[in-house]
């Protein structure tokens, strides 16, 4: 029978292995990014990714099962990063304080973290395509915006939330889109469209005090 400091070393070592683990699949798509972001869709191969990190091809295959388990995997963590953009605000109580935020947070990580979220509208390439399952949980990504939305409109407009929430979403992406394509202007005229645009739908459908 095993005495209670055996059993706490035992529970030490499989932390800390499941802690390498993390932090080993954090890097491959650390990793994955970076290839996408420098050299394109073509360029993210599984050897590719592994040389990034001087890892064997074989880690890969552990982690993610092969180039599609490491795409899915990217596409899912680039979903995450913007769910953790949005839920940086979800404290704030008063809903239209909080949906400027929103707005804001989800220009911000598209600028800084720009592999990542061309990875979630399709810069993989089109031999691949994100699984059902993947794309509704990736969705839910968008509950904070929606829900925030639902706060700012009247009540007797509460059912219509979803439906202007995919029209603010068009508007924030269309814009961040053109912006990191370099087909606007400077980062200033950038941001006074983007916002133009914003407040164009939050107007038309009384998402402003």
């Amino acid at each position: 029978m095993s005495s209670a400091p055996e059993v706490r070393r035992l529970g030490d070592v499989r932390a800390a292995r499941a802690a390498m683990e993390t932090d080993a699949r954090a890097s491959l798509l650390a990793a994955a990014a970076v290839v996408l972001s420098e050299e394109g869709p073509s360029a993210l191969t599984v050897r590719r990714v592994a040389e990034t990190v001087n890892a064997s091809t074989k880690m890969i295959y552990t982690h993610f099962g092969g180039k599609d388990g490491l795409f899915n995997a990217l596409y899912l963590h680039s979903f995450a990063g913007l769910t953790g953009a949005f839920q940086a605000h979800g404290e704030v109580q008063d809903p239209f304080l909080r949906l400027d935020k929103l707005i804001s947070a989800y220009r911000a990580f598209a600028l800084s973290e720009a592999a990542l979220y061309n990875v979630m509208f399709g810069d993989l390439g089109r031999a691949w395509e994100a699984p059902i399952e993947s794309r509704r949980q990736a969705w839910t990504s968008f509950a904070t915006l929606r829900d925030t939305v639902r706060l700012c409109l009247v009540p007797d407009r509460a059912g219509e939330a979803s439906r202007i929430s995919y029209l603010l979403w068009a508007a924030m992406h269309g814009v961040v889109s053109l912006e990191l394509r370099k087909l606007i202007g400077s980062a200033e005229d950038s941001e006074q469209l983007y916002h133009l645009a914003v407040a164009a739908v939050r107007d038309a459908h009384g998402l402003t005090r």
